[in-house]
């Protein structure tokens, strides 16, 4: 998910890192670096892999792997996570990671024990995402304006690179300058785990968070042009920016942890 610096002035957030660490879910211990080949026959897993050392990575839906299709792949990255069943597999595997951020041929790190996926030379940037919610339960959709640097038109919540010490402060400070709602007519409902949107070399890394409010009017700044109070279904049935439907789902009131 790519938000635009603000215009005329330079992004000082935190520097970012070379070596980011994805976190999902450890399913078999070990540690293993090769290139990704993204998986795309669910028949012959190995086709098309390049190299002589890879990782596979592939829908949890297709796990666990019919015998002799790991071939000589080291690890395997899945998406989503998978059924009870059983696997005998002797390499790391890692669950929750959304195939999206993986590049095919790239390199990358897993970690089974700490259910992560390291992707060196991707720098990290750090972002807050929250979602206004009324009493009536419709939550504030806005739609980006001509003048921001990316996804022109496209229906967002209220968003800003982390600048502040905490994403918290962060989010506060976006909701005021982006909306006019101030602090203290805002009751923080959810704090989700973050959501990890990827573009080009960049990792977004982004903190999601819900809060309640009492009054509906929006005061819109430079970012966006048109504000609406919608149902919470409506975010799946617009053109949003990248992932904003995982945003929701990480603090949508009946939200379970969800990787």
């Amino acid at each position: 998910m790519a938000f635009p610096r603000r215009q005329g002035t330079p992004h000082v957030g935190r520097e970012p890192t070379c070596v980011v660490p994805i976190r999902g879910v450890g399913l078999v211990r070990g540690r293993a670096t090769a290139g990704v080949h993204v998986v795309e026959d669910p028949v012959d897993w190995t086709a098309g892999a390049g190299s002589a050392e890879f990782l596979l990575a592939l829908p949890a839906l297709w796990w666990p792997p019919p015998e002799g299709e790991l071939g000589r792949a080291d690890g395997c990255v899945l998406q989503g996570i998978p059924g009870p069943e059983p696997a005998a597999v002797e390499v790391p595997v890692v669950a929750g990671i959304d195939l999206d951020l993986l590049r095919e041929g790239e390199p990358a790190e897993i970690d089974g024990s700490d259910g992560t996926v390291t992707l060196p030379g991707v720098r990290e940037v750090e972002v807050v995402t929250s979602i206004l919610q009324r009493d009536d339960g419709r939550v504030l959709l806005l739609e980006r304006s001509d003048q921001v640097g990316s996804f022109r038109g496209r229906w967002a919540g209220v968003s800003g690179y982390l600048e502040d010490p905490t994403p918290f402060a962060q989010a506060v400070r976006e909701i005021r300058e982006e909306t006019g709602f101030a602090e203290t007519e805002l009751t923080l409902a959810a704090a989700g785990q973050p959501v990890y949107s990827r573009d080009g070399d960049t990792l977004y890394i982004v903190h999601p968070f819900r809060f309640r409010v009492e009054r509906d009017d929006v005061r819109l700044d430079w970012e966006h042009r048109r504000a609406e109070w919608v149902d919470p279904a409506e975010i799946r049935r617009r053109e949003t920016v990248p992932k904003l439907d995982r945003v929701w789902e990480r603090v949508a009131p009946s939200a379970a942890p969800k990787r």
